[in-house]
């Protein structure tokens, strides 16, 4: 996902870059499945085109046939990822297109989930549909790293957001909250908010911060689609009075078998989804159980307790630094708390900036693992 640049640049064919577009409205609601969009072509011109807007609904293909209508017939369908062969929620995509009578499609990227890789572009070409693959896959699979990184390792797609004073601070004291970033810092974490399937903290910052972790304008009200919000714990019951806790917004806990299950009463009964994992897995077993439960990605805004477990246990996919132009001073907590990345006396980088821009005066950059 990117802040600064239009992702879709380098896609040669229109027609799938349109279904690109396409399947970005579906983001941050189609988790567990991936996002896809399609485009229907009949002598040239779009006749149907659509997006898989949330699990158990439509695919893709189906909402843009629909459209279509009888004019798919003898047409050619674009799709961001190789149509569906088999009977999950809905028919299989294979199914319809072959009844809709499309002559040819043209799909930005195989599906790798070893239940379907390859049936649906196999079946169609049995059949005698015309099937072609982008040249560059790539596009597409960075569109849908989070729903690929559940199926390959088990968890969720990481993205965390953390705000530094110039000095790399992340607050002006300790257990203390602080505002560090302007309206631009603010716009980029509500811009982020939008995209993600769920945002979350840990526990330490619901207690210091108590966050409400929703999409909301410049006068607090809100604004369009929430994420789900989850809430990391070790063995700390968060307190009921928190925000995420007690308001009508719904979230989840996801906490250690440590703790025991009469620990966990209260927030169960102020409407909190409780979701355990094993103590001696650690973080790594509380994002596979965020994964479990069907999120593709989370945004985590992260204090430095947090940040560093996360760091240490290479579990961020993507960082995003929003720098705010003061310093914080010698109270200030450091973010990452632990031993350099190091060869010696040198700095040994495992990350390199990606994306930068400016936001209100504030700066932003966006990292990624080298690796």
């Amino acid at each position: 996902m990117t802040l600064f640049s239009d992702p879709a640049v380098g896609i040669a064919d229109p027609y799938l870059r349109r279904a690109f577009a396409l399947a970005e409205r579906g983001r941050g609601t189609t988790s567990p499945n991936p996002l896809v969009g399609c485009v229907v072509v009949r002598d040239g011109e779009i006749v149907g085109e659509g997006f898989h807007e949330r699990a158990g609904g439509p695919h893709a293909e189906v909402v843009a046939l629909d459209e279509a209508g009888e004019r798919a017939r003898g047409g050619d369908l674009y799709v961001t990822l190789e149509p569906c062969n088999h009977f999950g929620r809905t028919p299989p995509c294979v199914d319809r297109l072959l009844a809709d009578g499309v002559s040819s499609v043209t799909i930005g990227m195989r599906d790798p989930d070893t239940n379907v890789s390859g049936g649906g572009a196999e079946a169609l070409e049995a059949a005698g549909v015309q099937v072609r693959f982008a040249e560059d896959p790539r596009p597409f699979e960075v569109q849908n790293e989070g729903w690929l990184t559940r199926i390959r390792l088990g968890r969720p797609f990481v993205r965390v957001k953390v705000a530094l004073t110039l000095d790399g601070r992340p607050a002006l004291a300790a257990r203390r909250r602080s505002r560090i970033t302007g309206a631009g810092g603010r716009r980029i974490t509500m811009l982020l908010r939008s995209r993600t399937t769920a945002v979350c903290v840990g526990v330490s910052t619901v207690q210091i911060d108590d966050p409400e972790l929703t999409v909301r304008d410049a006068d607090e009200q809100p604004q369009g689609r929430s994420p789900q919000r989850i809430v990391l714990a070790r063995t700390c019951v968060p307190d009921t009075r928190m925000k995420v806790v007690c308001d009508s917004g719904g979230s989840t806990l996801v906490i250690s078998d440590a703790v025991p299950e009469s620990a966990l009463a209260d927030v169960e009964r102020a409407g909190v989804r409780v979701l355990r994992y094993a103590y001696a897995e650690g973080l790594a077993g509380a994002l596979r159980a965020v994964a479990t439960d069907g999120v593709n990605d989370v945004l985590v805004e992260s204090g430095p307790s947090l940040f560093s477990a996360l760091w240490r246990g290479r579990l961020i996919d993507e960082l995003v630094l929003v720098t705010a132009g003061g310093m914080s001073g010698n109270a200030a907590p450091p973010l990452f708390l632990g031993q350099a990345d190091a060869e010696g006396a040198d700095l040994a980088p495992v990350f390199y900036a990606v994306e930068t821009g400016l936001a209100d005066g504030d700066a932003v950059t966006v990292w990624r693992p080298r690796v």
